[in-house]
């Protein structure tokens, strides 16, 4: 370190940084960053990553924590934004390449004259060769900055061109600017990356209300730079080449220009000079141009140093290397050697350093560098500091609600449009003279309107309005199904009152956030799309979610950074989760709130830990890489809907469609907490089969040909509607839930929950609620079951105790299963007023482990309060005592009641329309499974056993959904054979019947029949035989087997289609001649079968080669198909692959792959091999099997094999 006689710097922010949001990148959460910032002796923090604002929600709420604690911290958000100088030449030159590309010289030519008509100095040329690059929009998603391209200089490319550009603001009102700006970025100038221009610069920052720092060498001043130096290696770029006096001119005219854009964008006292220090000689270049530059101009006031900080702590500077390579694993290939061995291999050392740090930082990097001043460096550190605290006021986010104006109608407020919208709903409901309603209605409105809610709920009417005009919605979901609002609105079609539901487990006077109304819809996609049609793209954006690393895929990516096998990986990790889970949990606990961590792998895993022992490379990096961001997702169902979004929010993109920066889930309300509002529309399969199997009714059963969703909808509500529908029908009751006709019914799809409704044999929807809301792994664990069971089948054995506690349980025989009966009890019991009862329920119910002492404090304060309570009511103290106790026990499992009622309503929705149109109800079941092969096998096993058969697609029969055909048979959908369009399919219904090869092939005249129907769909159709109808192929027919007909109508194709007016019979002369040609052709093999299948199908369907005949001796003996594997029954699969195998201690087993009926491989491991006999390919095998971790498990002296 060089000697220096200025004395270091006592105070620095950096304006300048990032964290693990710049995704590969950066690194460690924003909470990580400001607690060492603070820690190392600072006060403050502007974050600014690449091209978004994706963490401001974790950085500010952290902020505001540290205050709340008496903390002084200012956090100031920002973006490094990437800037073009002009987006309208940008989007030429994207033309000209385009142009390029096609060769089109006329195009090129009036393309140029137009960007040289309105191009800038500051924009480079043409490339004159017309090089040709693709342009695609990109999945985005991630902006994930490459820190090699960016710092080797060489932007040239004018469509890839971007500059770096730190924008913080100023203000509050900057800040909305800033989120606007970033929104545009991704709406107007994204190709890979966002982009914004100058002229959008200044239209944000009129007004003084944003600042701009000049980054790091991606920025515009260092482009200047580099740009005179394009013949000069990257390495080689050092600050002597400024020594040259025409490379210097060069350079300074260039930094001018770039310069009084900048000004010109916001103004001179907010442009900021970026000097950085560190080992690239390349950035010393660019810190000399700016300095001199500077010098000469009088701007030494406009210097500022940052660290460009993007990992949280010094000593995560190796994660960092890690992780910046794991984000290119799939795209290029990378040698572990050459990663940093040490901080002094690094060239830049980029965590939050503090004054002192910088300092030392600068005299260890400029030694012979007499360029620099000591002085002026020293200043321009510590004016960061400055600008911070004195020139960038407290910056406040807008967290008001934002929900749309346009649900509201013109000339209402919203509490007046939503007390006419449930007037009017009561009134259609038919309950506007039932005192009991309005006097509910009335208390829920005033709830409503007191926390400012009654916009949501118009919004939420408005959404369902939309979806209904094109979609079945379901009855509920979640706790809004005990909204009497909700209800009259028609956002659900449960009536609270029915099913004694309570608004306060949904909304109440202390109960914090927003309210939730999550709903099902038949198909979410075209709902979004018609909320857009309706209200505009911009107003609707779907939700982020980050995927991030879990361990067990964390530690495959980096044991393939490090080249371990693949399978070496895959042999440890499988039986970790296992091994963990038997160690670590107890009884009651919630297994879905289990995580997978390292600690705990080690502990109790020992494959885990040999692994680990082995390759300990692998283990260094997984503490602090565990949980960084991966890879940018879409909530399954979260949109928001508001209006002027963009210009409030900084939205990005990701393929090809806006999304939100911020998520909102369990574990973070980034939404919520700055006034955005999510809309959970979930597209539920079951809704789709419901609609589906009503057309086939109205077709079959009223003769209309193609039903409009209007028909379908009118149908529901005639015959399905819940005020309609017998919901007590014991028939429905005992044919599906008693007898086990489970196909394709709602929240049964599994063989313990059957088993448990066939044990329990429900009559009623609470019945149903109950179980469904028992088959959870708590109470299961507990043994509710059990318990409810033995209690509904001797009702007149349980002891309640009092006439109260009857009152609220006897609907479950006494058992606590829902968390509304904590609440009634809580009020019916001991008297709590109704509106405290789910603060009470929260207050005891024990949701995280980390929390369950907590909550089990407050529970026990609680116990006074209920047993004086009850005492009062009548209830002897003891039993209230034991009561108590009873709830605390049950607390942690109880279920949603509302929303365990909406979807029993769900489920007999499926068992009635199956009990009486159950061919209609098979068919749409099967439609909907036939696109997942373990939910094929699943539906064909589940049909097959209810005696029905799938048959093979023929052409005469088949359509473009699945078919029933006469004699409990149906049929697949041609289009579910790859190579069959739909227009194909047109043209073949309407020719058909084809009774003849004639039919099939030529008209009358000779010519070919068909143009829609062409070779590639005739080819697919032969190959998985499809022409059984027709009688043409098999012995005694015209064709021998498939494979000749193959040969002579698709190898042969253009000689069978010759047709002259000279020879207008050729073709078919030409094809009598193939026919004997080919009259000895071969069958095709069982490989070649399985292929074809493969190929039209994507896999391979084991109905093909094992016939039903088979398939049903085989059910006869018990003996399942191996996707139906449950434990206990001898499988049967087909053997499409056999490999040779030695275990460690080189005794040899055989790894076998079969496939059963849906057509998914399964690994299949047969010890007690004999090294010699060898099972062939496409035997039908059956055998005993195990499942572990590994795959199946299976010995040798129980497989048997039979030729099929």
């Amino acid at each position: 370190m060089r000697k220096t006689s200025v004395s270091a710097p006592s105070k620095f922010i950096s304006l300048h940084a990032h964290d693990g949001f710049s995704t590969f990148d950066g690194l460690g959460y924003p909470q990580e960053h400001i607690d060492f910032i603070i820690e190392n002796g600072m006060d403050g923090w502007c974050l600014t990553n690449h091209g978004h604002m994706n963490s401001f929600g974790h950085a500010y709420l952290h902020a505001e924590k540290i205050a709340k604690r008496g903390g002084s911290f200012k956090f100031v958000p920002g973006c490094e934004m990437y800037v073009h100088p002009d987006l309208s030449v940008w989007q030429l030159d994207i033309e000209i390449q385009r142009a390029a590309k096609k060769g089109d010289k006329e195009a090129i030519r009036k393309l140029r004259d137009q960007r040289e008509a309105i191009a800038t100095p500051l924009t480079a040329i043409v490339d004159e060769d017309d090089e040709v690059v693709d342009i695609e929009v990109g999945d985005a998603g991630l902006t994930v900055e490459n820190e090699e391209e960016t710092k080797s200089g060489k932007f040239y490319d004018p469509v890839k061109r971007r500059h770096h550009l730190v924008v913080l603001p100023k203000t509050s009102e900057g800040l909305r600017r800033l989120f606007h700006l970033v929104s545009q970025g991704y709406q107007d100038g994204f190709y890979r990356f966002p982009r914004v221009d100058y002229k959008m610069l200044r239209e944000a920052a009129a007004g003084g209300h944003l600042m701009v720092s000049t980054a790091c060498i991606g920025g515009p001043i260092a482009y200047e730079v580099f740009r005179h130096a394009q013949n000069v290696e990257f390495d080689e770029l050092k600050h002597t080449l400024l020594d040259s006096q025409g490379f210097r001119n060069n350079v300074m005219l260039g930094v001018g220009n770039a310069y009084q854009a900048l000004v010109d964008s916001v103004g001179i006292d907010d442009v900021h000079l970026e000097l950085q220090f560190n080992k690239l000689p390349a950035q010393h270049l660019v810190n000399r141009a700016i300095i001199e530059f500077a010098n000469e101009n009088g701007l030494n006031d406009k210097l500022v140093v940052t660290t460009d900080s993007h990992y949280a702590r010094p000593e995560h500077w190796r994660e960092r290397e890690l992780y910046k390579k794991l984000g290119w694993l799939n795209y290029k290939e990378f040698d572990p050697s050459k990663l940093p061995q040490s901080k002094e291999d690094l060239k830049c050392e980029l965590y939050p350093k503090n004054a002192e740090q910088v300092w030392d930082s600068y005299l260890e990097s400029t030694e012979g560098m007499e360029f620099y001043n000591d002085a002026v460096v020293k200043d321009a550190i510590e004016r960061p500091y400055s600008i911070v605290h004195e020139k960038i006021s407290t910056i406040e986010p807008d967290r008001s609600m934002k929900l749309p104006s346009y649900v509201v109608p013109e000339g209402m407020s919203d509490d007046k449009a939503l007390l006419e919208a449930c007037k009017k709903g009561l009134i259609e409901r038919g309950l506007a003279n039932d005192e009991k309603y309005i006097k509910r209605l009335k208390y829920e409105l005033t709830v409503i309107k007191q926390k400012n809610f009654s916009r949501y709920f118009l919004t939420m009417g408005a959404i369902i309005d939309i979806a209904r005009t094109s979609m079945l919605v379901g009855p509920g979901r979640g706790s809004a199904a005990g909204s009497l609002v909700a209800y009259v609105l028609k956002l659900t079609d449960v009536d609270p009152f029915e099913y004694d539901l309570m608004f306060e487990r949904f909304l109440n006077p202390s109960r914090e956030g927003a309210p939730d109304i999550d709903t099902d819809v038949g198909d979410r996609d075209l709902l979004i799309n018609l909320m857009k049609d309706e209200w505009g793209d911009e107003n609707i954006v779907p939700i982020s979610n980050y995927n991030t690393f879990k361990l067990k895929s964390l530690v495959k990516d980096i044991s393939r950074f490090y080249g371990i096998p693949f399978d070496e990986v895959n042999k440890a990790l499988a039986p970790v989760e296992n091994d963990v889970k038997r160690a670590v949990f107890t009884k009651g606990t919630d297994k879905n709130l289990f995580v997978l961590l390292y600690d705990d792998a080690m502990n109790h895993s020992k494959s885990f830990r040999d692994f680990i022992e082995k390759y300990p490379e692998v283990a260094e990096p997984i503490k602090v890489l565990f949980k960084q961001n991966k890879a940018l997702g879409r909530h399954a169902g979260g949109c928001i809907v508001s209006e002027n979004i963009a210009e409030r929010m900084p939205l990005i993109k990701a393929r090809g469609e806006l999304q939100t920066p911020w998520v909102e889930g369990m574990n973070y309300k980034h939404l919520e907490t700055f006034g955005w509002i999510k809309f959970d529309l979930l597209g539920l399969e079951t809704l789709r089969i419901i609609e589906r199997t009503i057309e086939l009714i109205l077709q079959r059963k009223e003769g209309i040909e193609n039903p409009s969703f209007a028909q379908i909808r009118d149908w529901f509500e005639k015959n399905m509607d819940p005020k309609v529908l017998d919901l007590e029908d014991q028939h429905v009751f005992k044919n599906v839930y008693e007898d086990g006709k489970f196909a394709g019914v709602f929240q049964l799809a599994g063989r313990g929950a059957r088993n448990l409704f066939m044990k329990a044999k429900p009559k009623s929807i609470i019945d149903i609620a109950t179980l469904t809301s028992i088959y959870r792994p708590g109470p299961l664990t507990a043994k509710v079951d059990k318990l409810y069971i033995g209690a509904k089948n001797d009702p007149e054995s349980v002891d309640y105790g009092h006439p109260l506690i009857r009152e609220v349980l006897e609907e479950t025989y006494g058992c606590i299963i829902f968390q509304e009966q904590i609440m009634k009890l809580c009020s019916v019991v001991a008297g709590f007023p109704e509106e405290e009862t789910d603060t009470v329920r929260r207050s005891i119910m024990k949701r995280k482990a980390s929390e369950a002492a907590e909550s089990l404090a407050k529970a026990r304060a609680i116990k006074q309060q209920f047993v004086e309570g009850s005492v009062k009511n009548g209830v002897p103290a003891r039993l209230a005592d034991d009561l108590y106790e009873k709830i605390l026990y049950f607390s942690g499992y109880g279920f949603n009641k509302a929303h365990a009622v909406s979807y029993a309503i769900d489920s007999y929705y499926c068992a009635w329309l199956l009990t009486y149109f159950e061919e209609e109800w098979l068919c749409a079941y099967l439609e909907s499974m036939s696109g997942n092969d373990k939910k094929r096998a699943k539906a064909f096993s589940e049909v097959k056993a209810m005696g029905y058969r799938v048959m093979p697609l023929d052409i005469n029969h088949a359509t473009k959904k699945w078919t029933i055909l006469e004699g409990k048979k149906f049929m697949p959908s041609f289009l579910s054979c790859k190579g069959v369009g739909e227009s194909a399919v047109d043209e073949i219904v309407q020719n058909r019947p084809y009774r003849n090869l004639d039919d099939l092939l030529w008209n009358e005249d000779g010519t070919w029949r068909h143009s829609k129907f062409n070779k590639r769909a005739l080819e697919a159709l032969i190959n998985i035989r499809a022409f059984d109808s027709m009688d043409l192929v098999g012995e005694g027919n015209m064709f021998t087997n498939y494979k000749q007909m193959h040969e002579v109508l698709i190898n042969n194709n253009t000689d069978i289609r010759k047709h002259t007016k000279r020879d207008p019979m050729r073709g078919k002369n030409n094809f009598n001649q193939l026919l004997l040609e080919t009259a000895d052709m071969p069958s095709w093999t069982k490989r070649e079968i399985v292929d074809n299948s493969i190929k039209h199908y994507g896999s391979f369907n084991a109905a093909t080669l094992v016939n039903d005949e088979v398939q049903e001796r085989l059910a006869a003996k018990g003996i399942a198909s191996i996707d139906e594997y449950d434990g206990h029954n001898l499988y049967w699969f087909l053997i499409s692959d056999v490999q040779k195998k030695l275990t460690k201690n080189k005794k040899p087993y055989l790894l076998i792959t079969g496939a059963g009926l849906g057509g998914k491989s399964q690994r299949i491991f047969f010890w007690r091999w004999n090294g010699k006999t060898m099972p062939p390919q496409y035997t039908l095998a059956i055998a005993e099997l195990k499942k572990n971790d590994f795959g199946f498990q299976g010995n040798m002296s129980k497989l048997h094999l039979i030729n099929v």
